[in-house]
């Protein structure tokens, strides 16, 4: 069944889009506060409290992404009060800032000299990491980390599922180390379409009803289809698009469907996927959803991507949706219509 365009806000087509984990999960903001206040207690007290149902993953991105925290772990690490909490913080910390040293340009375009600085943070945090998971097996913010540096320093595919593999055993259906294990088996870091695909929906047919990991399916097919001589080509085929439609209605669009951490990336790597496959419609109610959140992922393929971009392509998405059969009052009818 078509879904219905819902109804958006004007606040939402003309707000500026917001990138920051904080603004995506607002719950998140005493853990961003206590972080830049140097409280390392209120740090540990908000992951001690942190409700069950989310991911810490996703709240270790705050400090992985906060410039400076290093120097707050790194005394935290020897401290009293929560020293492998600290640890595990610190190691994706270190793994963001060598990213960042690396940038996400093509290999051919990076120097040698970052390379080096690159792997040397990322084998600082493997190390670290490697004794957080010797003493804490269930912990799952510290496998994830340990996926994602699988990747940057091409240990193998063999490797990096063995590390994804004990993050599932820590939690089920681990979304961010799912999304992480999917990048590795690309085919730009050495996987194949085929394992890319054959992971994807391991992740949907392994989750139950609502749960997000079946959003892999539409980050599995945005990575093929820039592999394809047509992007919107490959998206806009029947088949591709009737599997996001299964993944949509199994994750974001059943009705045990919650707002977990993680959901902005789930809802955006949908409406990217059904903006290039061509239903405005769809994508519209997952821009709606999203309102003025963005993620950087998969955004940053549009050729001239940045916030600028991301508004103009909503604000089109949506104009366009309304010509095609106007809006609904309710946003619930949406819902009802995607199930």
């Amino acid at each position: 069944m078509l879904c219905a365009v819902p109804a958006m806000k004007i606040s939402t087509l003309f707000g500026v889009p917001k990138m920051r984990l904080v603004q995506h999960y607002p719950d998140l903001r005493p853990l961003h506060r206590a972080a830049v206040g140097r409280d390392w207690p209120a740090v540990a007290t908000f992951f001690a409290e942190l409700p069950a149902e989310h991911d810490p993953s996703v709240a270790t991105g705050v400090l992985a992404d906060l410039k400076g925290a290093e120097s707050l772990l790194e005394q935290a690490v020897d401290g009293p009060t929560a020293p492998t909490l600290a640890a595990t913080l610190l190691g994706a910390r270190w793994v963001t800032m060598g990213w960042e040293i690396r940038s996400s340009r093509g290999a051919s375009a990076v120097r040698q000299e970052q390379f080096r600085q690159f792997h040397a943070y990322l084998r600082r945090a493997d190390d670290l990491l490697d004794q957080v998971t010797a003493d804490e097996p269930g912990n799952v913010a510290a496998w994830t980390t340990r996926v994602r540096i699988a990747r940057g320093l091409q240990v193998g595919q063999a490797e990096a599922r063995r590390r994804y593999d004990r993050a599932a055993e820590a939690r089920p259906n681990p979304f961010v180390a799912q999304l992480d294990l999917l990048q590795q088996l690309c085919p730009k870091w050495g996987g194949s379409a085929e394992q890319l695909h054959a992971f994807a929906r391991e992740c949907a047919s392994q989750a139950p009803g609502g749960a997000l990991s079946a959003a892999a399916v539409a980050e599995a097919h945005i990575e093929q289809a820039r592999q394809e001589k047509s992007t919107t080509g490959y998206l806009r085929q029947p088949w591709v698009r009737e599997q996001l439609a299964q993944a949509v209605a199994q994750s974001v669009g059943h009705p045990a469907y919650r707002p977990v951490h993680g959901w902005v990336q789930a809802h955006s790597s949908f409406a990217y996927a059904w903006t290039l496959a061509g239903d405005r419609r769809r994508a519209a109610w997952h821009l709606a959803d999203l309102d003025n959140r963005m993620t950087s992922y998969p955004w940053q393929y549009w050729p001239g991507a940045g916030r600028t971009t991301y508004k103009a392509r909503q604000l089109g998405t949506y104009v366009k949706a309304l010509g095609r059969g106007g809006a609904d009052n309710e946003t619930v009818v949406v819902h009802n219509a995607m199930r």
